[in-house]
């Protein structure tokens, strides 16, 4: 008979801990069998108490009057293994709801590394990503025939199902690659000490998929990112992510309902919780209002959330596990992902890399710092003395600009702001800077900072507007073909992958991927800032 099992590693750091969840949410301890040096332990639900099922309130007029008022009951278990002689070599097999209590415990990615090391790419059914760039964050794809190498710059893979490359060894049956390998096997429990260490041995070998992920930091960088998060949070930097979907092991959960909110975090240095309800809108400002009303909260692995969904229950998740904060720090950029730290993995750079180095770059003229003061000042002495000018704009890029179109005949749209009403209801009008220059039916932004903030800003203002003027938002009246972003740098850079910022260089990809979505040419200008 087949049998369906759920692996997970546990981290040997982290066995007591799973020991006393386990005891903490009534899974008993059972049985234990020795099996190929391997010690097995089973733990169950005996004593389970029943849970309220929600919609009995809604439709009760519709029982019967002798119907006792129903419960569900639904039992769960685990299977505790570990090898003998090598105590760090521990693993659990989930049974029903178990996967929920061990999602802190586990080595995380243990099913994709043990996938890159013995999958056939070829096979590949489906796959959940993560994206950094462009509209999508999350997304589950199906394939009929899949492309090997066939992956999105921007793309972080954390979920496979497909087939061993080694089917006498592994068998022909799918197997799901997660945080946790799900194996249909003709073999029982005991069995699995077998596929224990078969597990171990391909842990061991070459990668032979190139995959791009998120990798996890060392344990020593956590707790300084952790307070670079925090500070972060006081000064209300960052996004809230509430996913439509969450994974637990190889199980995608989907989310159907809206939620009020309550934030929490333990005192520091005694007893008693801070509390505060915020009602269905979870936001950065209301947390960072939160941690300053709180002074003596000192660390963000202390606050946690609860979720309630009117009579569907509560639940609570570390503040940590729905942030979106990418961290600098040290040269790198880190990542939250389930409430730990990851980095990008150097194929997700490599793919990233060569999707922009496809992006036409055309080296310009320089901007020369003391041309500009020079007109600066002239135009100031101007202004001042009330001789006529064009207008009194006297910023870098105004004179940029205005040097372009002298010198190579481009049209000036600098300054041209389109009005916009905004989507929320009773909410302001707000601006689009439609372009700086236009050319031969191509719009170009401009840009002179070195500060990675501001050119993202100009490159997101960019993609705004080409995206409103393709879709009829926003009127231009002229046909273009391309769209361009013009750096300015003080550095020397001759590629766009050369500026070391990798939220740049996502948002960078972001709007590329938008511009040929609308069959536009992208195209990149660089000049430097000579001072």
């Amino acid at each position: 008979m087949n049998n369906t099992y759920n692996i997970y590693k546990v981290k040997h750091s982290k066995l007591v801990q799973l020991k006393e969840k386990l005891a903490g949410v009534g899974l008993h301890q059972q049985k234990t069998h020795i099996s190929n040096s391997y010690s097995m332990t089973f733990y169950f639900s005996d004593k389970v108490k029943g849970n309220d099922i929600w919609w009995w309130d809604t439709y009760r007029d519709f029982f019967n009057d002798d119907v006792i008022k129903p419960t569900n009951t639904f039992h769960f278990g685990m299977l505790l293994s570990h090898h003998i002689d090598k105590p760090e070599q521990i693993y659990a097999v989930s049974l029903g709801k178990a996967h929920f209590y061990l999602s802190k415990l586990i080595q995380y990615d243990f099913g994709i590394d043990l996938a890159v090391r013995m999958a056939d790419e070829n096979t590949i059914l489906l796959k959940k990503s993560r994206y950094f760039t462009g509209t999508k964050r999350q997304d589950v794809s199906s394939y009929q025939r899949f492309q090997p190498n066939g992956y999105e710059p921007g793309e972080s893979v954390d979920h496979l199902k497909l087939r061993a490359s080694d089917r006498e060894l592994w068998g022909e049956r799918n197997i799901i690659f997660a945080d946790s390998i799900q194996m249909d096997m003709d073999r029982n429990p005991l069995d699995l000490s077998e596929i224990f260490d078969r597990i171990e041995a391909g842990l061991r070998g070459e990668e032979i998929i190139r995959l791009p992920k998120l990798e996890a930091v060392a344990d020593e960088l956590r707790n300084e990112l952790d307070e670079l998060l925090f500070i972060s949070l006081k000064n209300r930097q960052g996004d809230v992510q509430i996913d439509e979907f969450h994974v637990y092991g190889v199980a995608i959960c989907f989310s159907f309902h809206d939620y009020d909110y309550r934030l929490s975090a333990k005192r520091s240095g005694e007893a008693g919780i801070h509390r505060k309800n915020i009602g269905n809108s979870l936001t950065v400002d209301r947390i960072s209002d939160f941690l300053i009303e709180h002074n003596d909260i000192d660390d963000i692995n202390s606050v946690s959330v609860q979720f309630k969904s009117g009579d569907h229950g509560v639940f609570t998740q570390d503040l940590k596990e729905i942030l979106d904060l990418p961290i600098a720090y040290d040269g790198y950029h880190y990542f939250l992902r389930n409430g730990d730290w990851y980095k990008f993995n150097q194929t997700f750079m490599d793919y990233l890399k060569h999707s922009l180095d496809m992006i036409e770059t055309i080296l310009m003229e320089p901007l020369d710092e003391a041309d500009y003061i020079r007109w600066r000042d002239e135009k100031q002495r101007k202004i001042d003395a009330e001789e006529p000018v064009d207008d009194k704009l006297i910023y870098r890029e105004s004179y940029f600009n205005k040097k372009q179109c002298a010198e190579q005949g481009y049209v000036l749209l600098d300054r041209q702001l389109t009005q916009l009403q905004s989507m929320e209801r009773g909410k302001k009008q707000y601006r689009v800077e439609v372009a700086d220059l236009f050319k031969d039916k191509e719009i170009i932004s401009v840009k002179i900072s070195e500060t990675s903030p501001e050119l993202i800003y100009n490159i997101e203002q960019s993609r705004d507007a080409v995206e409103l003027i393709k879709r009829g938002a926003i009127s231009f009246d002229q046909e273009f073909n391309a769209a361009s972003i013009w750096f300015v740098f003080e550095n020397e850079i001759q590629r766009i992958t050369e500026f070391n910022s990798i939220q740049f260089l996502l948002a960078v990809e972001s709007w590329q991927k938008m511009v040929r979505s609308f069959d536009l040419t992208p195209r990149i200008y660089i000049s430097k800032h000579n001072k």
